[in-house]
């Protein structure tokens, strides 16, 4: 079954679920016992789908990460926010107050629901998995957070909960993706939405244990030694294995509508300009595609493309590229620039037998038509990721099963090839193999660099991974210019500042998570791991 019947399967079933039976999401944990016949699986659908439906979101996590790691230029708040570092609380909450009250309270509900119930093993194995992988992006994102109690108020009339440290919520990270690596069986209940690997469980496993190795990594600046023991214990469960066992959403072809949310692909959306490809702003980086050129990297024209604003966005790249005959990295924006800073003048082409003005901003790099599809996949865990990570494990302790250098090839390899899934059908494999060999060169004598930068390309979609790998290496080196207007003291923040709400409706908890910050609740405070 294919992932796109399955996300209507799942739209129908909520459908009927909620014409039939009368419930509603809001009501899941407000009295335990309406929720108590509520299929699990259409919950776990919901979590899979709600962390990439909504492009207002994206617009928030876009101009933070997205605008503090030197990948995205053009877009006015992306720039003027992230690049600036103008504190906004709409937009450092919202992490906060999408995940909480929706991700967070489904996921914590589906795993008490189907705790110690030998029919839902699997799936209250896979609702622990996503425990992981949600409370993750919060904890790196704020820091200290709601972790144990988080979701558990009409379970345990705590409505208030604590702040847990970061070290004790990574201890319990390791601790639930190892339990429920182990307790997903083949012979065990049916995944019957599920929106990620289609019910395979073998896949879910090695999720779970890929998952488990980018936690490990975590540690290497504050607890190297555990670092590598559960590093160890990850890649002996087994990893990801190939491109096969990619974790992604398919999206529909929809367009997501004002509010936000729909089937369509929330980040595209907002790549799009919210449905229109010719007037978006947002392009790539000099920095970017520097690098990639750099590296005689195939993907360029996979991450962007030149497209002529005459409402169908018609493809002028390689028509641009004659006429301006320069690298490819001279035809992209500076990191922190506007699409109307850096003007140049406008340039004339011949396309199709017309002749075209295209406008400066026009004949610089946008997003690629294939991740502006509202039908784009959302991509939550790569195999390159597995194989760049086991390279790096493999370089520090030397564990794993192969060699630093054969993991970094396979790494590259898988991070060209994925582009399949967004329609590639064809690769040009001399170019692959030049790719492969002229870093394989690169590798030798720069292998940490090499490994981490190739992580910074590779999650270009991805802002909460970039940020958090940026934090954990501090590759690449990125160039931050300070403007007069900037609220970091000129550093790139290492952490989102607590909702403003927090400080009204969970004061007690709030102050204590601020006093083990040393009494001020600000972005350059560094999390637990990020260890100076």
């Amino acid at each position: 079954m294919c992932m796109k019947t399955i996300i209507k399967q799942f739209f129908l079933g909520l459908t009927a679920m909620i014409a039939g039976a009368c419930s509603h999401f809001d009501e899941l944990n407000v009295n335990p016992n309406k929720s108590t016949d509520l299929d699990p699986n259409l919950q776990i659908a919901t979590i899979q789908m709600r962390q990439s439906e909504n492009h207002q979101e994206w617009h928030r996590y876009m101009c933070y990460p997205f605008g503090f790691m030197n990948q995205w230029a053009g877009d006015w708040a992306t720039i003027n926010y992230g690049g600036h570092c103008i504190k906004n609380d709409a937009f450092t909450e919202q992490m906060w107050l999408s995940y909480y009250p929706y991700i967070i309270r489904d996921v914590v509900d589906v795993a008490e629901r189907t705790k110690n119930k030998p029919e839902y093993t699997n799936a209250n194995a896979v609702a622990r998995i996503l425990k992981v992988e949600n409370f993750l992006k919060l904890t790196d994102y704020y820091g200290d957070i709601p972790y144990f109690n988080a979701g558990m108020g009409y379970y345990t009339g705590n409505f208030n909960a604590a702040y847990d440290e970061q070290q004790a919520i990574y201890d319990d990270f390791l601790k639930e993706l190892s339990e429920a690596s182990e307790a997903l069986t083949a012979s065990g209940d049916l995944l019957t939405h599920d929106l990620y690997y289609n019910g395979d469980i073998a896949k879910w496993k090695r999720f779970a244990n890929s998952l488990h190795l980018r936690i490990a990594m975590r540690l290497i600046k504050v607890d190297p030694e555990k670092a590598r023991t559960e590093a160890q214990k990850a890649i002996t469960a087994g990893v990801l294995q190939s491109n096969d066992d990619i974790c992604y959403v398919q999206h529909e072809d929809y367009q997501n509508p004002g509010s936000g949310e729909g089937p369509g692909n929330g980040l595209a959306t907002r790549l799009s300009n919210q449905g229109d490809a010719t007037t978006n702003a947002f392009r790539l980086t000099r920095e970017l595609i520097g690098a990639m050129e750099d590296r005689k990297d195939p993907r360029i024209l996979y991450y962007g493309g030149i497209y002529y604003s005459d409402g169908a966005g018609t493809d002028i790249t390689q028509e641009v590229k004659a006429a301006k005959n320069l690298p490819w990295k001279e035809l992209t924006f500076p990191s922190q620039f506007f699409s109307y800073e850096d003007w140049q003048p406008a340039i004339t082409i011949v396309k199709n037998g017309q002749t075209l003005e295209v406008a400066h901003s026009f004949w610089r790099l946008q997003p690629n038509k294939m991740i502006q599809r509202f039908d784009a996949p959302f991509v939550h865990f790569t195999y390159a990721e597995t194989e760049l990570l086991q390279a790096e494990a493999a370089l520090r302790w030397g564990i794993g099963s192969g060699s630093a250098a054969s993991h970094f090839e396979k790494g590259l390899d898988a991070a060209v090839r994925q582009w399949s899934l967004f329609g590639v059908n064809q690769f040009d494999e001399a170019a692959i193999s030049e790719f492969i060999a002229f870093n394989n060169k690169l590798f030798v004598g720069a292998e940490l660099q090499e490994i981490n930068t190739q992580l910074w390309i590779l999650h270009f979609l991805d802002p909460f991974e970039t940020w958090a790998n940026w934090r954990r290496t501090g590759i690449p080196e990125i160039t931050f210019t300070v403007f007069s207007d900037n609220n970091s003291n000129g550093k790139i923040p290492r952490r989102m500042q607590y909702p403003k709400e927090e400080q009204l409706k969970n004061k007690d908890n709030y102050e204590d998570a601020v006093r083990r910050m040393g009494g001020i609740d600000d972005w350059t405070n560094r999390v637990w791991w990020d260890k100076e």
